[in-house]
């Protein structure tokens, strides 16, 4: 619930329209409304500007359709002077308005109204940007700086984004309904497990493996906060399991969650034979079991001079506290910040050219345990995958005509593939060799050059089908024909044959190599069986490509290579995750621990507490006998008298 207060606030405010600034005074702001979070923030404010000469330029920038910057210091005034939060972002919205303010030689003229909605930069931006593209040896810092437009900073501590992928697909069209870049980001730190967070003071995103818990823990009193209530999150009540589909070696592995109820479980099927992708796969769902801890939300008396902004570590600290509040002495981060605040001035004229002057203020944040794990992301839209793209079957050596293919086989995971060229982006990926929509007594590799429609996922591509038959393959209209070929070319092949002439059935086996030919045919009456060497046929000299092997071998070391590498990044995420598994544990046992002991201590404190009074009390009923007593005696010793 917002309390409203009084508060005198120190701003500063620039805009830059058109690379060129204009610097507002802080008086001349009517009202903001501020909302941080810690993936970024959105503001609006308005102010007013002198009479129409004065701001002429300003309003001829904001009038053009060039980018807006906005620049917006606020701090209360103290002595010394604290940190101002910062926050500056590109406008999204923005309207002027003007209120007549009298004539000068018989014109008419104004004060004139601004009011603009700005945000942080990266979810302005990366919210219109939608690039479908395809990459290859790609490392996920690599694909963010290569999108970051010109002065996004961008900073990275998380090995996800270090790891070299062999293809990674951004299939962000402009199709309804549409993800955006923005989107992109927000699903690639979810489903890994990771953490966005923005400094608003630098104008910087970071990526971290886990929330950053750096600077100075500032003590924040009493006398600056009108309430706390405390905010218990909803507890995730699910389990979760693991299920590898993969016929040759499927498993279900269970992943426990202390709060979850027997039978509730949220299932995640993978199909891989690398039995290192399942584990990482269980690795990161173990960790998306998290519960997140209770919060504390405060609402403010006045803007106290300390850092406030998301991030920023707070600790309640002082006498005038309850002993008994909850949070009380914990190391607290801000995760939200409110800040509104409406001016007092008396109209557009009031306060022109003073950089301090009087809000009615609200202000309140939302403060977490410093050990919550749990990242806060926004909502976002997942990215739309597989995207569709034409690819051509890649096989080394012969004739471009040659209907030859290559597999490569991966000795590490016993994964065969072949190799498709992209045409589009010039990139050459590997998909699985896999019979697709043929059962497997048919084998039929697609043969080199051949047409295929490709589907690309986030990280690895699968054939979805042919796109064209071969040279020669198609048989004329009015043969209602059907046929195969199995070999190289024309010159070098069998071809299996079925037509009709005369409307009659002909089935056809015909074999050549150069000029040498055999033919088994059967027809309505006939059977013909020929062999024969054609004369003044080219005769073919032996000869033996080995660029197939070559290419294989290549393949081979490539797949061997990364494959021990992935192998070794495995292990390593494996490692790290049962580390950090267990650290957290310690932790929440420590804190846990801690917070029983902390009960314990205020529970014989106020034990004592309670003996002690009424150890007084008694020592006060005695007291006053003697006093009564001692009167007693006076009024005795006066009658003697």
């Amino acid at each position: 619930m917002a309390l409203p207060f009084s508060e005198k606030l120190k701003l500063e405010l620039t805009v830059t329209a058109g690379e060129q600034p204009y610097a507002i005074p802080g008086g001349q702001v009517k009202d903001f409304s501020l909302r941080m979070t810690p993936t970024g923030f959105r503001c609006t404010l308005t102010f007013w500007t002198a009479l129409e000469k004065a701001d002429a330029a300003l309003f001829t920038a904001f009038s053009k359709p060039d980018l807006v910057r906005v620049r917006l210091a606020l701090s209360g005034v103290y002595d010394p002077p604290p940190a101002p939060l910062v926050v500056q972002g590109i406008v999204t919205e923005k309207r002027v308005s003007g209120t007549a303010h009298g004539d000068k030689d018989s014109v008419a003229v104004a004060f004139r109204q601004y009011t603009v909605t700005f945000e942080d930069p990266a979810r302005v931006l990366w919210k219109q940007h939608r690039p479908v593209e395809l990459h290859t040896a790609k490392k996920l810092s690599e694909l963010l700086d290569a999108h970051k437009p010109g002065g996004l900073l961008l900073t990275y501590d998380w090995d996800a984004l270090e790891e070299k992928h062999a293809m990674v697909c951004l299939g962000i069209g402009d199709d309804h309904p549409a993800a955006s870049f923005y989107d992109f980001v927000l699903w690639f730190v979810d489903t890994r497990g990771g953490v966005l967070t923005y400094d608003s003071l630098s104008d910087t995103y970071t990526f971290s493996a886990k929330k950053p818990a750096v600077g100075a823990v500032t003590g924040l009193s009493r006398k600056h906060v009108a309430r706390v209530d405390v905010e218990l999150p909803p507890v995730i009540r699910h389990s979760a399991r693991v299920l590898n589909g993969f016929g040759a070696g499927a498993t279900t592995v269970a992943l426990e969650q202390s709060q979850a109820v027997a039978g509730i479980q949220h299932d995640v099927l993978v199909r891989t034979p690398i039995a290192a992708e399942a584990e990482q796969r269980q690795s990161l769902e173990k960790e998306r079991l998290r519960v997140r801890k209770r919060r504390l939300r405060l609402t403010f008396l006045d803007v106290p001079p300390i850092a406030l902004h998301p991030g920023a570590l707070l600790k309640l600290d002082g006498g005038r506290w309850s002993p008994g509040l909850t949070g009380l002495g914990e190391d607290l981060r801000v995760a939200e910040l409110s800040f509104d605040g409406a001016g007092l001035q008396a109209g557009p004229h009031d306060g022109q050219q003073d950089e301090m002057e009087g809000y009615q203020v609200t202000l309140s944040v939302l403060l977490e345990q410093k050990s919550d794990p749990v990242p806060e992301l926004p909502a976002y839209r997942p990215p739309r995958y597989p995207i569709y793209v034409e690819g051509k079957v890649h096989s080394p050596g012969g004739e471009a005509t040659d209907r030859i293919y290559l597999q490569v086989d991966d000795q590490k995971t016993s994964v065969t593939n072949y190799r498709v060229a992209i045409p589009l982006w010039n990139k050459t990926v590997s998909v699985p060799a896999e019979p697709n929509q043929f059962p497997g007594t048919f084998y039929f590799p697609p043969y080199k050059n051949e047409r295929a429609l490709i589907g690309l996922h986030f990280d690895r591509a699968e054939l979805h089908r042919f796109l064209d038959w071969g040279e020669g393959v198609r048989m004329p209209q009015d043969s209602q024909g059907d046929q195969i070929l199995f070999g190289k070319n024309g010159a070098n092949q069998t071809a299996l044959t079925h037509d009709f002439q005369d409307n009659k059935p002909v089935w056809n086996l015909g074999r050549v190599n150069a000029n040498d030919t055999e033919i088994i045919r059967l027809s309505e009456g006939h059977l013909l069986i020929q062999t024969k060497e054609n004369p003044g046929g080219a005769t073919t000299t032996p000869t033996y490509d080995v660029t197939p092997q070559v290419e294989t071998a290549k393949g081979d070391l490539t797949a061997g290579v990364d494959g021990a590498v992935s192998g070794a990044t495995a292990a390593y995420k494996e490692s790290m995750a049962a580390v950090n598994a267990k650290l957290n544990a310690a932790t929440e046992e420590t804190g846990a621990a801690l917070a029983a002991a902390e009960a314990q201590v205020k529970g014989k404190a106020a034990e004592s507490r309670a003996k002690l009074t009424g150890a007084l009390n008694g020592v006060d009923g005695q007291t006053g006998a003697l006093s009564g007593a001692a009167a007693d005696a006076k009024a005795a010793l006066a009658g003697l008298k």
